[in-house]
């Protein structure tokens, strides 16, 4: 049922589960650029820089408008920073899915579909969460969509350093070799699946497979008004060392 969604749109309003926190939520207009309204975080500019490659992002009011090409990285990136996201898309009520799209193995799409229609590789990285909200807007329809991270059916495994030395992309040649996260155990609280890749944002290199909860431990601490629950006793951040510059770092901080 819709209710038991972690994420949710319920008329017209984005409502998160206790524990979720806030999610980053775009709008892609039928022209111009894509729209971003994303949690306020310290770094803000610098993770839509240097983590989803933007040259110049730009703020207007609480609103970054970013160009229409980022749009994949900045979906990924969001996900693994916040667990889910909300896309608002407009698009003409003559848009359709036409035979190149359907044959594509990119996943930059200018159709309704955001790739979900394209080849495997196309796809691989996020996916939809529950059903798309639609709504006529006279000439064009908007449809608004929750993506999260891609699910596994296999067992969940202990992460064992299979993406060490690895640096984060979010691109998806880059990602082209990566297993999903959703295939270990949260590298952190070992009680729940993980679904997203933490990366340390000062050296730059994959850290390890986090569930959302314990990624999101640290932005804003666990108080009760910002949705966040008490984290648990066995709350553990060794898997800090899984950046090879972790420990170069710490002997600079005590010399």
């Amino acid at each position: 049922m819709t209710a038991d969604l972690p994420v949710r749109i319920v008329d017209g309003r984005v409502v998160t589960n206790p524990g979720i926190g806030p999610v980053a939520m775009l709008w892609l207009p039928l022209h111009g650029e894509v729209i971003a309204k994303i949690p306020p975080r310290k770094g803000n500019r610098g993770w839509l820089h240097e983590t989803v490659g933007i040259r110049s992002p730009k703020l207007d009011d609480d609103r970054w408008k970013l160009p229409r090409s980022c749009l994949v990285r900045l979906v990924t990136a969001a996900i693994d920073r916040y667990g889910y996201i909300v896309l608002w898309r407009d698009m003409s009520k003559l848009s359709q899915c036409t035979r190149a799209c359907l044959e594509a193995t990119g996943v930059e799409c200018q159709c309704s579909c955001l790739g979900a229609h394209h080849g495997q590789d196309a796809a691989g990285w996020f996916e939809r969460v529950g059903d798309a909200v639609v709504a006529e807007q006279g000439e064009y329809t908007r449809t608004g969509v929750v993506y999260g991270p891609r699910g596994s059916d296999s067992n969940a495994s202990v992460y064992d350093g299979e993406l060490a030395g690895e640096r984060y992309r979010v691109d998806p040649p880059g990602r082209r070799k990566w297993p999903t996260a959703a295939r270990f155990m949260c590298a952190s609280c070992m009680t729940a699946q993980a679904s997203v890749w933490d990366h340390c944002h000062t050296h730059g290199f994959v850290r390890a497979p986090l569930c959302n909860r314990c990624n999101t431990r640290y932005w804003r601490g666990w108080r009760p008004q910002h949705g966040r629950a008490t984290h648990g006793r066995n709350f553990d951040d060794s898997y800090y060392r899984w950046c090879p510059e972790h420990a170069n770092q710490w002997r600079r901080c005590s010399a």
